[in-house]
C-alpha cells in the first residue's frame, strides 16, 4: 500500500466527490469516493419489483407508472407499446419487467432474466448525468460500499443509472449486506444505518460485464481495495473522505 492521496474532485447533487490515488502509479490504485448520508434502497431489476396493483417489493411510483416516465424503468409491451410489459412466465406472472442499465445480452430485452435482480445482486445505482462525466465510470465497474453505522461492507457493481436517480442508491441485496438484515425497498425494512462510503473503480469493468458470480465480484473488489488498505482501511478512508481527518 502506497501513500493515499485524497483530493477534492467535484460536487454533484450536493455531495463532495473525492479522487483517491494510492500513489503507486498503477491505475488499479485509483478510484473516487463520496459519502451518501441518506441512502435509498432500490428494487429495480427484481422480477417482483413492480406489480400493476402496487404489491411488489418496490413502490410502483418509483417505476414512474402510470406517469410519463415509466419507459426509463419498465419494458414496453411490444404489442401495446403504450403500456408496460407484464411477465407471463417464471415465478412472477403479471409483474412488470423492470430494467437495469447493466444487463445480460444472452436474453432478449423483454425477458426479466436479462436484468440484475436487486434482491440477489449487490449493485450501486448512479444518476445518468453523473456517469456522463469524464472519469465517473460506467455500468459494470466494480464498487465497494461501507456502512459507517454498522461497520459492514458490500462488494458490487455499478448496476443501474437513470435521469432521476439519487446519487448512490443501493440494491436490496447491497442494503442487506450493509445492515445484516433482509432489506426491502417498499417498506425501507433492513435499510443500512448509514452514512455510506461509496468507492467506485472507474474503468474496472470486465467484458462481458454480466453475468458474474458473486465470488468473482468479491475477489476482484478485494484486489482493487488492497491498494487502499483492504477492508480494514474502509473506516479510516470514510473519515478522510468525509473531511474528518
Amino acid at each position: 500500500m502506497g501513500v493515499l492521496v485524497i483530493e477534492q474532485w467535484t460536487q454533484f447533487a450536493g455531495l463532495a466527490v473525492r479522487r483517491i490515488d494510492a500513489g503507486d502509479g498503477d491505475s488499479a490504485g485509483r478510484a473516487y469516493a463520496f459519502v451518501n448520508p441518506r441512502p435509498r434502497i432500490t428494487a429495480q431489476g427484481a422480477p417482483d419489483a413492480y406489480h400493476p396493483e402496487d404489491t411488489g417489493s418496490g413502490c410502483l411510483r418509483d417505476a414512474g407508472w402510470p406517469g410519463p416516465d415509466w419507459r426509463q424503468r419498465l419494458v414496453a409491451d411490444p404489442y401495446q407499446p403504450q403500456r408496460p410489459l407484464r411477465q407471463d412466465a417464471g415465478g412472477y406472472p403479471g409483474y412488470f419487467v423492470s430494467t437495469t442499465a447493466l444487463h445480460d445480452a444472452r436474453f432478449p430485452r423483454t425477458s426479466a432474466a436479462a436484468y440484475l435482480d436487486a434482491g440477489r445482486v449487490a449493485y450501486l445505482a448512479l444518476p445518468q448525468a453523473w456517469l456522463a462525466e469524464d472519469g465517473a465510470g460506467a455500468p459494470g465497474d466494480f464498487v465497494v460500499v461501507h456502512d459507517r453505522g454498522s461497520g459492514r461492507h458490500s462488494f458490487g457493481l455499478i448496476g443501474d443509472s437513470g435521469r432521476d436517480r439519487a446519487m448512490g442508491e443501493v440494491s436490496e441485496r447491497m442494503a442487506s449486506d450493509l445492515s445484516g438484515h433482509r432489506a426491502e425497498a417498499r417498506s425501507g425494512r433492513g435499510a443500512p444505518a448509514g452514512p455510506l462510503l461509496c468507492v467506485v473503480f472507474p474503468g474496472s469493468r470486465r467484458e462481458p460485464a454480466w453475468p458474474l458470480q458473486t465470488a468473482v465480484i468479491r475477489t476482484r473488489c478485494q484486489q482493487l481495495l488492497r491498494a487502499f488498505g483492504g477492508v480494514a482501511g474502509l473506516a479510516p478512508l470514510a473519515a478522510s473522505v468525509a473531511g474528518e481527518e
